[in-house]
């Protein structure tokens, strides 16, 4: 089965913890809610990737016998890599201040998982990590080295080529819309989104922006009729894709990028082995902590490489066109 987070939850009662901390997640970071799951036995997920179309269709004389052939496909496997921790209250909290400090804890802790995971879901780099599965930075890479839009199977392209980057261009951004199979999100840093009140007010600039609400009933920017997601924004934790790449062309690490994606499930998806497991264990043997576990086991893949694009080079400035 393929579901989402918010799908898998409504499969527990509404009042159960298992559904109050899954729910939790999509609360936190804003996208995780529109990814669905593969499942995948054992830890590992195989797929087949187009790599050439077969040369056997084309126009034929009348008595003559068509053309023979075939396609090649690359056998894909991707793994999935446990994110878990144990949620641990001290009783003689729970006596001070009720059952409402463990729920503190408990989503306390859901938000460190959260974070862990969205900033996977960028960054990560199974080479470098051996613990965490690849994300999209490392996989949407330039194909022949080009990063200026003129190579379509690039799975990156630069918002400006020059040195220290650039701010951010609509015309480039509709650019990477434009080299995505139907797109459904855009993901960016929450100091872009924010300028795309300033860049619509700028008769000069422009750029389409509406609003609505997700399901979890937040509000959602649309540029176009593209949601824009930003993770988990700023927090004193950190935040969700900071200005700290080297641009293109070369200079400080001074620029951050957008992801252009289609999350659906021959796209940008989630893996997991079985859905997020929440088990309350109540008080330990120790006689001292109340424990809650949480364990996924995760990863994600890009099934049609079409699907997501990188438009790196973007500084933290006024929007151009």
């Amino acid at each position: 089965m393929v579901q989402t987070l918010i799908e898998y939850a409504k499969s527990y009662p509404a009042d159960s913890k298992e559904r109050a901390i899954i729910e939790l997640f999509p609360e936190s970071v804003d996208f995780m809610g529109l990814l669905p799951y593969h499942t995948a036995p054992g830890g590992v997920y195989r797929y087949l990737e187009e790599a050439e179309l077969p040369d056997n269709m084309g126009f034929r004389a009348i008595n003559e016998t068509p053309d023979e052939g075939h396609g090649l496909l690359n056998d894909k496997v991707e793994q999935t890599f446990p994110i878990a921790g144990n949620i641990d209250v001290d009783r003689a909290l729970l006596r001070r201040h009720g059952p409402d400090r463990k729920s503190i804890d408990e989503r306390m802790s859901i938000k460190k998982k959260a974070k862990v995971w969205a900033d996977t879901f960028i960054d990560g780099d199974n080479q470098s990590a051996p613990r965490e599965f690849t994300g999209l930075k490392a996989r949407l890479k330039a194909v022949g080295g080009s990063t200026n839009g003129s190579n379509y199977l690039s799975r990156i392209l630069a918002n400006a080529s020059g040195s220290g980057g650039a701010a951010l261009s609509l015309a480039q951004l509709d650019r990477a819309i434009g080299l995505v199979e139907e797109p459904n999100a855009i993901i960016m840093p929450k100091a872009l989104k924010d300028r795309f009140g300033a860049a619509q007010r700028d008769t000069s600039i422009g750029g389409y922006i509406t609003f609505d609400k997700d399901e979890m009933g937040r509000r959602v920017t649309r540029y176009g009729d593209l949601p824009i997601y930003t993770g988990y924004g700023v927090t004193k934790f950190g935040e969700f894709l900071p200005f700290d790449e080297v641009a293109a062309g070369g200079g400080s690490a001074v620029t951050s990028s957008i992801y252009i994606a289609r999350f659906s499930e021959d796209g940008v998806c989630g893996l997991e082995v079985k859905p997020m497991e929440v088990q309350d264990f109540g008080l330990l043997e120790d006689g001292v902590y109340h424990r809650v576990n949480v364990e996924h086991d995760v990863g994600m893949a890009v099934l049609d490489p079409f699907a997501a694009i990188r438009l790196s080079s973007i500084t933290n400035a006024a929007i151009t066109k």
